[in-house]
Parts: C-alpha cells; sequence; structure tokens
C-alpha cells in the first residue's frame, strides 16, 4: 500500500475504472461510509472501503484518510499491520514531511523524536509492529514491543487512556498473543484484562475471543479445570465467529484428547474451518498427534508436519510456543508408531522443559534408565507447567523403578498420579510402556485408565481420527489392521501420499526414490492390500 509511487491522473484513473464494480464516495463521507460497512458486514468490508479509496486519496487528501481511518474498527489494525503503517505514513504525509523519512514508531530514523501523540496513535503503531514481528518469526522482538506498549499505558494519564478504552482490548489480545508465542510471562494477564475491557465495553466478539485464547493457553499448560472456566466464559457471549472460533474448538479438542475421549478431540476438530487455524497451526499439529491411532494415521500426521515445517522459515518453528508444540507432537507419533522421529528442530542451546522431558522420555525408552532419571530431575527442577511435570514425574517413577528403588518410585507416581487425575491428563500416561504404568500402578495401589494397560495396538472402533471401523467394504477391520501390519516403513509411506493424490513422480520426489522403485513398491502395497488401482489403495487408506 505505501511506497508505490504513480501519478495522481494514474490514482484517478485507476479509481474510475473500478467505479463501476465498486462505489467511490466523496472524502468528505468516506468516514461514515466506512462505519457503515463496519456495522453491516463487519471489520473487512470496512478495511477494503478504506483501502480501495488509498490510491485516490492518500497523497492528494491525506487528512480525509486520516479522518476515514477513525471510522475502522478496533480489528481493522491488529488484524492488518500494514494499516498502522498506513496510518504514520498518512501522518506524514499530512505533516509535509519528506516521506523517504517515513520510519519505524515514534522515534526519528536519524536520532531525533517526534512532537507528542496521542497515546493510542502511539499504542496502535507499537501494536501494530509487535504483530508484525511475531508473523514473521521475530518472537523476541514482538515480546518487547508488546512490553514498551504495555508499559506506555500504564505511564499515560487516565484521560489518554480513557480515549483509548474502546480499542485496548483489541490490543491487549495482540500483547498476549505476542507474550504467549514467545513463551514469556504475561500472556494470561493480557487476555484476562482483554476479556473484562470487552465486556465492560459492550464488545462481546473480542471478549469471546480473549477468553478462548486464554483457555487454550491454560490448558496447553495442563491446567484443564481453568481452561474448563474460561470456555464457559467463551461461550456464554453467544457470538459465533468461524475465523476466531477456531482456538475455541482447539482447545476442546485438546482438553478431549486429555481425557483420552478420541472421538470427542475428532468432532471438536472438525468443528474448525478450513483455513482458520492461523497461528495455530503447530498446536493443530500437536493435538492431531495425541489423537491419531493405528498404523497410517500417525505417518499422516508426520507427513503433514514435515510439509508445514518445509514451507515455513526455520523462526516460525524453531523457536517458542511453536517448537514446544511440535516436541510434544513428535512426542505423541513416536510412542504411537514406536520408533523415533527425525527431529523437526534441533536441540536447542538453552531447552524448555519440554525438550528436556522428551529427552527424558526417549533415554527412557532406549533403557537409559539412569540418565532419563537426570533429565527429569532436570525437567522437574526448572517448575515446569502441569503438563510437563507431570511427565517427568512419571518418568522419575518409572527409572527408579527399573534401577530398583521401589520405595522412591512409589510415592514420585503418586505424585504423578495426583496431578494427572486433578486435571484429567489422562493422555501423559502414554509416556510409560504399558506394563511399566500397571507396575507402578499396582505397587502404589492407584487406578489408571484400562484402556492404558492394554496392548497399545490393539484394535480400535468407533469414529475417531486413526481408529479403524467396522462396517461395508471388501475387507473387515481386522483384515486391513493385519494388511497393513504387513507393510514395511517405505510401503505406508508410499500408501501415505497416494492418499493425498500425489502423483508417481511427486512421489519419487519426496521419497528421494527413482519411479522405477515408486512403481515396484507400488506393485508390493497393491498385492498386500489386495487393491488393483491407486483409487482403491487411497480408498482404504481414508477408511483407516
Amino acid at each position: 500500500m505505501v511506497g508505490i509511487a504513480v501519478s495522481d491522473e494514474q490514482q484517478v484513473g485507476r479509481a474510475r475504472e473500478s467505479a463501476h464494480e465498486r462505489v467511490i464516495v466523496a472524502p468528505e463521507h468516506l468516514r461514515s461510509a466506512i462505519e457503515d460497512a463496519a456495522r453491516d458486514e463487519g471489520w473487512m468490508a470496512a478495511a477494503d472501503v478504506f483501502q480501495r479509496h488509498w490510491d485516490l486519496y492518500a497523497t492528494r487528501l491525506p487528512e480525509a484518510m486520516l479522518e476515514a481511518f477513525k471510522g475502522l474498527p478496533g480489528e481493522v489494525f491488529v488484524e492488518r499491520p500494514s494499516m498502522l503503517i498506513a496510518a504514520d505514513y498518512l501522518q506524514q504525509v499530512a505533516a509535509g514531511q519528506d516521506v523517504g523519512r517515513f520510519h519505524d514508531g515514534a522515534r526519528d530514523l536519524y536520532g531525533g523524536t517526534r512532537e507528542p501523540r496521542e497515546l493510542l496513535d502511539s499504542l496502535i503503531a507499537l501494536t501494530g509492529r509487535a504483530a508484525g514481528a511475531r508473523m514473521e518469526g521475530g518472537l523476541d522482538t514482538a515480546r518487547l514491543r508488546s512490553v514498551e506498549a504495555r508499559r506506555m499505558l500504564e505511564r499515560a494519564d487516565e484521560s489518554s487512556r480513557g480515549r483509548a478504552r474502546e480499542s485496548l482490548p483489541h490490543l491487549m489480545i495482540q500483547w498476549g498473543r505476542c507474550r504467549e508465542v514467545a513463551a514469556a510471562d504475561g500472556a494470561i494477564a493480557e487476555y484476562e484484562q482483554s476479556h473484562h475491557l470487552g465486556s465492560i465495553t459492550g464488545q462481546p466478539e473480542i471478549a469471546r475471543r480473549a477468553a478462548g485464547s486464554l483457555a487454550w493457553l491454560l490448558a496447553e499448560r495442563g491446567r484443564l479445570s481453568d481452561a474448563r472456566s474460561w470456555l464457559e466464559k467463551a461461550h456464554a457471549t453467544e457470538r459465533d465467529s468461524p475465523r476466531y472460533d477456531a482456538v475455541l474448538h482447539l482447545t476442546e479438542a485438546l482438553i478431549a484428547a486429555d481425557e483420552l475421549d478420541d472421538d470427542a478431540a475428532s468432532q471438536a476438530l472438525a468443528r474448525i474451518d478450513e483455513g482458520a487455524i492461523g497461528e495455530y497451526w503447530a498446536a493443530h499439529l500437536w493435538v492431531r498427534a495425541m489423537i491419531a491411532r493405528g498404523p497410517l494415521a500417525p505417518l499422516i500426521v508426520r507427513h503433514e508436519m514435515a510439509g508445514e515445517t518445509e514451507r515455513r522459515s526455520r523462526p516460525l518453528f524453531d523457536q517458542g510456543a511453536n517448537r514446544r508444540y511440535l516436541v510434544r507432537a513428535a512426542s505423541a507419533l513416536e510412542i504411537e508408531l514406536d520408533e523415533p522421529l527425525s527431529p523437526t528442530t534441533p536441540n536447542p542451546e538453552d531447552p524448555v522443559p519440554a525438550d528436556v522431558v522428551r529427552q527424558a522420555r526417549d533415554l527412557y525408552r532406549a533403557g537409559s534408565h539412569a540418565a532419563a532419571r537426570a533429565h527429569a530431575r532436570t525437567a522437574l527442577a526448572a517448575s515446569p507447567p502441569v503438563r510437563d511435570e507431570a511427565a517427568a514425574q512419571l518418568l522419575l517413577a518409572a527409572c527408579e523403578f527399573a534401577l530398583g528403588g521401589a520405595d522412591a518410585a512409589g510415592p514420585t507416581f503418586c505424585r504423578a498420579h495426583a496431578l494427572i487425575t486433578h486435571e484429567r491428563l489422562f493422555h501423559t500416561y502414554r509416556a510409560l510402556t504399558t506394563s511399566d504404568l500397571k507396575s507402578l500402578a499396582d505397587l502404589s495401589g492407584l487406578d489408571v485408565p484400562d484402556s492404558l494397560t492394554q496392548p497399545r495396538n490393539s484394535i480400535d472402533t468407533g469414529t475417531g481420527t486413526g481408529t479403524i471401523t467396522t462396517g461395508a467394504g471388501p475387507h473387515s477391520a481386522s483384515q486391513r489392521h493385519a494388511n497393513l501390519d504387513a507393510l514395511t516403513r517405505r510401503e505406508r509411506e508410499l500408501l501415505v501420499l497416494i492418499a493425498d493424490g500425489q502423483s508417481f513422480a511427486d512421489i519419487a520426489d519426496t521419497l528421494f526414490i527413482s519411479r522405477n522403485t515408486v512403481k515396484t513398491l507400488t506393485r508390493s502395497l497393491y498385492r498386500k492390500l489386495d487393491v488393483h488401482s491407486r483409487a482403491e489403495a487411497a480408498a482404504l487408506a481414508r477408511q483407516l
């Protein structure tokens, strides 16, 4: 939007060319048109009206565009950071400043300072730049900008805060999100204040969004009882928004997965509109990995994890919350597949508890109980979130038991059991082998879910993700399961790619093998599955 040099004649010509499709209004009526669009069609329509008039008025009538900017609803300038930059640009044009000196925030690039500006203007500028940095993977910059904005608000006088009152809930959502993604403190407080202000200023949509964001943050940390409370507050607003309700459904899916209700988790995930998952893509993969059952579903999630990370720059997934989600997703898939995954991201120099817990679990699974015990203790010493604390206590108990320390294993398992039972984090038990879990439960005299003391690869029936269902078809569920068990790892990967609709050429490139090898593997796959075409193989895969 900013920085494209065109003449006034070209600007007028462009506006006139589109006038027969989209109405162009006089500058003095532009703010009213924007407010009408926001009221009748929502913030996106209002933003479109503003952008539609940019070429026509930005350089010739910046004061009119600045006035029109005031008619935009709060969501616009936090959802589209470029609009905030546009506002800064308009202010400089209106002041007759050299736009070549256009700069970031309230400080001049050359060391000077601007004239004092309205509090809301400064907060919007900082928030926009924080959101922009976050979207590009600059998490530390995003966190610092959000902290700066918060401090600016706290230092402001009561009158300035009052004038910014209705916009603050939208800004606080972004401050909380910047801190959450950066795995920094303060996100909970920002979401709580956003919800409170949104409620008392008559903005139920933003209150619902803040409650949903907070519910997710609490649930992913393992505080499911608090998360349920915030879910209730979110649903109490009765203002559905497909774009922003994705985090509500994701939270519901995580809670269901923790409670071992895979069907409910699948149903919650199915309620998320396609394309609405946005920044929660890594969290979405983690929840799907938690409920991926059978031989095929985990491979599909693993394939999608690889694809999602390949199309993003490394800063977007090797740090902060997204790293934590991917580490947990990999752990869930490794447990189900009973094989290690190649690391999506390298081990960090300064690992967080989720990293240390995964390392402890890997060592435990490899039989290195003394080393696993040391890692579990390291994780616990860091005062981790409840979710990681419960997993670390479980692994510590199992390692103590394996090393002959039954006296220490019993109380440690009791502590883990208390945490898990209170928050209903039953999925955490899957960190242990079924035999160790049963032994520790017998040792302590405590109950654990029966499904977790059964062989992991027994056949499931039902409608949840990754389960094998009975019913119509050329093969019974048990026969399909037996056929899949006969596949090699490479053949399973091939089946995932066939189900994904990839061509033989694309499969060869993905697996780094020749097309002739793909054809040979395909013939073997068809024979073992008793199918005769790609369509039949894909259909069989979709039944699983």
